[in-house]
């Protein structure tokens, strides 16, 4: 029921505007028909209704494209369960080193030299070779 919620705002969104444009058309009409008020007073309750309507409707549909987005981007940043899973038994992480290219398991390692401080993930090779040490 509460998943993909923005798109059922949306439809609701839809459902509301549809609804109160005729429940504006339907009260002028009644108003009038019933002889309450006077046809220019019918109109203005039937074009404000409208409006009304048609304006409130932007703000819920808006709600629910934001939802709708904010799902899309929530997909894109969280890590999937399989990958979570993997990061949480401490495995590291496979790659391709950033010294040497070479695809294997990588370290994040902290490089102190006449460059200055830099992090880089490499192999246990560079890793050793550029004397590093592991980086937090």
């Amino acid at each position: 029921m509460f998943r993909h919620i923005g798109r059922k705002v949306r439809g609701l969104a839809v459902a509301l505007c549809i609804a109160g444009m005729l429940g504006a058309v339907g009260a002028a009409a009644f108003l009038y028909v019933a002889k309450i008020l006077e046809l220019i007073p019918c109109i203005a309750i039937c074009v404000g209704g409208l409006l009304v309507s048609w304006l409130s409707s932007w703000v819920t549909y808006c709600i629910g494209d934001t939802h709708v987005k904010l799902e899309r981007l929530e997909a894109k940043l969280i890590p999937k369960p399989a990958y979570a899973e993997y990061l949480a038994g401490n495995n590291a992480p496979r790659g391709a080193c950033e010294l040497c290219g070479k695809t294997t398991d990588l370290i994040n390692a902290k490089i102190e030299d006449q460059l200055g401080v830099r992090y880089r993930k490499v192999c246990r090779e560079c890793f050793a070779a550029n004397q590093c040490t592991e980086a937090d």
